[in-house]
């Protein structure tokens, strides 16, 4: 499992998550899908959280923090010397490993869904 930064976290949560609250806001509405077009559109955007939900779940429990502690600069010359400390956030509930991992399933399935629906549409 590799460690990824919070930076890194945010935007993949942010964009899987999204991706799973527009999929429930449309299922919830019962919009419906007219045209081909649409359902191709819907697809278009749930790719980016069906991508980024195995990335959150592959990241592991540890979120990499990383900050300059010192900087220390020579006023004779051009050298500069920094401290870098890392620091990590543990997740302490590893069922967010399972949970990311069912999202990408179901996003999966619907996207497969949606191409189906999309071969199968009359002109």
């Amino acid at each position: 499992m590799s460690d990824i930064s919070i930076l890194e976290f945010g935007v993949y949560g942010f964009l899987t998550y999204t991706t799973m609250l527009m999929l429930i806001i449309s299922v919830l509405k019962g919009l419906p899908e007219s045209t081909r077009y649409n359902q191709l559109m819907t697809v278009a955007f749930m790719l980016p959280g069906m991508i980024c939900a195995p990335v959150l779940a592959t990241s592991g429990v540890s979120i990499q923090i990383q900050h300059t502690d010192d900087i220390i600069k020579d006023l004779n010359s051009t050298r500069t010397w920094s401290d870098i400390s890392t620091n990590a956030i543990i997740l302490q509930n590893p069922i967010w490993v399972t949970v990311h991992m069912m999202i990408f399933f179901v996003l999966l399935l619907y996207i497969i869904r949606q191409i189906l629906l999309f071969l199968m549409a009359p002109g």
